[in-house]
This record gives structure tokens, sequence and C-alpha cells, in this order.
């Protein structure tokens, strides 16, 4: 298990937002607003529609130890989190060291997720956080996902 700070990734997880804001921008949608809970994380407007995303950042990835896994959280500290609280539309991972930004769609998350046999750990987080979530097989899922290349920024 990777040394986690709540402290720190939370300046990595805003950072990665701003990565994901800047991308989204680059194909015409417009930043409306950010949020601090754990409803969502921005609201972009695509084709004047206001669109909620939830972004995850992921920095321990690097193209020499990767599992091939994307982490999705359901639980931490004893209480729903992650992909069963979101209110996002779009549920979004950025790979900082691979520079890649996998999109897709929570409701696809969701039933792939409750269609197939996702393998769970309950071993994640910070220490003493319990955190659990599903490590999904990306490559093996990736038609379902849009998946852009990012500079380093």
């Amino acid at each position: 298990m990777a040394e986690y700070s709540f402290t720190k990734d939370i300046v990595v997880g805003e950072h990665g937002e701003l990565v994901v804001i800047k991308d989204l921008e680059s194909v015409g949608a417009t930043f409306i607003t950010d949020n601090k809970n754990n409803r969502y994380d921005i609201i972009m407007n695509v084709n004047n529609e206001d669109i909620k995303y939830e972004i995850k950042t992921d920095v321990f990835c690097k193209p020499e130890n990767d599992t091939g896994n994307l982490f999705v959280e359901y639980q931490c500290r004893g209480k729903y989190s992650g992909i069963l609280v979101t209110e996002a539309k779009w549920f979004v991972t950025y790979y900082e060291h691979l520079r890649e930004i996998w999109y897709i769609q929570t409701d696809v998350l969701k039933t792939l997720i409750r269609n197939n046999d996702i393998p769970r750990t309950e071993f994640s987080g910070d220490a003493g956080s319990n955190t659990k979530g599903w490590l999904l097989p990306r490559y093996q899922y990736k038609k379902h996902f849009i998946v852009r290349k990012v500079k380093k920024v």
C-alpha cells in the first residue's frame, strides 16, 4: 500500500481537477464551478448543458508499475463514498505519470461493476481509513471509456 497524506492528497487532487478542466476546455466545454463535498468535483457547461464530473487523480500509477487497474472507491471511514454517493454524470481518472485521462459515464461504470466479476480491495487509502473499492481492469473495459492523452502540467 502506498503512503497517503490527506493534506497532500487534497493538493494533488485539486491539481488533477485543473488538468481535467483544461482538457475539457480544449474541446469546447466551459468551467462553471467546483465543489468541496462528495457529490461531485466540478461542473462544466457542454453544449448548453451543465454537467457534473467526479475526478480522481492517480499519482502512484507509473509506466513501470502500472497494474492496469482503475480504483473505484465505494466506502471510506465506515461510510459510503465515491461512486455510491456521487451525483456526477461522468467519472474521470487522471493518471498523472501516464499522462492520460480516462472518462466514463458514471452509470456505465456502475453497470460494468454490477454486471461483471470486478475484484474488491479493502486495503486502500490513509492508514485507518478502511477505504474499500473495486479494482476495474481498465484495459479489459477500455472500449467503454474515452481516453485522452495530455501533456505534463
